[in-house]
């Protein structure tokens, strides 16, 4: 079959060659080589196919048709140690074949079930045998002329399944939205990695500090909004990292320290934006709660050197959720559900949520108020880390 797009695939089961291979159909080889939340479409195909269990994958986007250089890479990383070849399709084929269509993009496990019979019909994969197999290849060719559009539309899925669902309602609502337009961008430039997301954060972060440090009263304004923005933007890195399967311990490590960096240079800009404007009371509130939090820091770092255990920023929340976990077992309740308490510390002091109220109350004229709720939360979250760290009772 000349100009269209196929894989072919082998399953192997119970370590002996079966006779069914598998025909995943493009239209047309640009479909194969198009971005679809930032991983080539052939490429998301030939992950499903390893992780169906397949054990060789060959790639045809028709004649003349090349991989491009994105795609031959995505296929090597997503492929595994799964062989793949990219070469035109044999000729007779025999034998028992799933006819997969490509921009139907089914799930590893709707191959599997469809080669093994357990669940005809699925959508974009038909079951075929001898002359049958060319009459299932037509039709799916033909169901793939709207390939583009409907690669397009699984794009916008995949990074609508990025929010997470410990989002609060400010992410939700407005965060989530805006960053994921931003990753939908980013996602369509080749190369485009979660690390350069970071990256970008960390440089709004240091645009932020400068106007604080430099911009006087306007200064503050651009600095809160830019704060705001960061808060924002952070979103990008883990949306590209899920949608992309780049998800590592390393990124997530990277991501804390420039998002906790972020959060003490605009605490410490804003106290010194008021410092030099000779609002020495105000200023002062915001070097006492930093004072607090240098503190509470001080103090996890030391209990996690001594207990040869990670830093975590989060040290206070997981007590208290570990410590709601074990009350609501205690009284019979679901366990794995939070507690009230819980659900509203995480949200209090989630960045979305303090990064919006400090913008709009500096927006607002009332940069002193935000210092002096910051000293108050500092001052209250030093207690709680004191209670978490205290030795237990036998």
């Amino acid at each position: 079959m000349h100009g269209s797009g196929v894989v072919f695939l082998r399953l192997y089961k119970d370590r002996r060659a079966i006779s069914t291979s598998g025909l995943i159909v493009f239209s047309a080889g640009h479909d194969a080589d198009m971005l679809v939340a930032g991983i080539p479409a052939a490429a998301r195909v030939v992950r499903e196919a390893r992780m169906a269990g397949l054990l060789a994958c060959e790639v045809n986007g028709g004649e003349g048709w090349q991989p491009a250089a994105t795609t031959r890479a995505e296929v090597e990383r997503l492929g595994g140690a799964m062989p793949v070849t990219f070469s035109p399709p044999p000729l007779g084929r025999q034998g028992l074949y799933a006819v997969i269509r490509g921009d139907a993009l089914p799930a590893a496990q709707a191959i599997a079930d469809a080669v093994a019979g357990r669940n005809e019909p699925v959508d974009g994969v038909e079951i075929a045998s001898g002359a049958g197999i060319e009459d299932a290849l037509a039709r799916a060719l033909a169901a793939g002329r709207e390939g583009a559009a409907r690669l397009a539309a699984a794009s916008r899925a995949i990074l609508r399944s990025t929010a997470k669902p410990t989002d609060g309602i400010v992410s939700r609502h407005i965060n989530r939205p805006l960053s994921q337009a931003i990753s939908s961008l980013a996602l369509r430039v080749p190369g485009f990695r979660p690390v350069h997301a970071t990256i970008g954060t960390a440089v709004i972060a240091l645009v932020m500090f400068a106007c604080l440090l430099l911009g006087g009263p306007t200064g503050l304004i651009a600095g809160a909004l830019l704060f705001q923005a960061a808060s924002i933007f952070d979103g990008v890195d883990g949306e590209v990292a899920r949608a992309t399967w780049r998800t590592s311990a390393e990124g997530a490590r990277m991501d804390s320290l420039i998002d906790a960096a972020t959060n003490l240079c605009f605490l410490l800009g804003v106290a010194l934006n008021l410092l030099f404007q000779n609002r020495v009371g105000a200023a002062a509130l915001g070097f006492l709660g930093l004072g607090l939090l240098a503190i509470g820091l001080l103090m996890i770092g030391r209990a996690a050197a001594r207990s040869n255990a990670p830093f975590s920023f989060d040290l206070v929340k997981e007590h208290y959720r570990a410590k709601g976990a074990t009350s609501a077992a205690g009284r019979g309740q679901d366990a794995a559900r939070p507690s009230q308490i819980m659900q509203w510390l995480t949200f209090m002091t989630s960045r979305d949520f303090f990064a919006l109220v400090f913008a709009l109350l500096i927006a607002m004229g009332l940069a002193a108020q935000v210092l002096a709720l910051f000293a108050i939360a500092a001052a209250g979250w030093l207690v709680a880390v004191i209670l978490a760290l205290m030795p237990k009772r036998a």
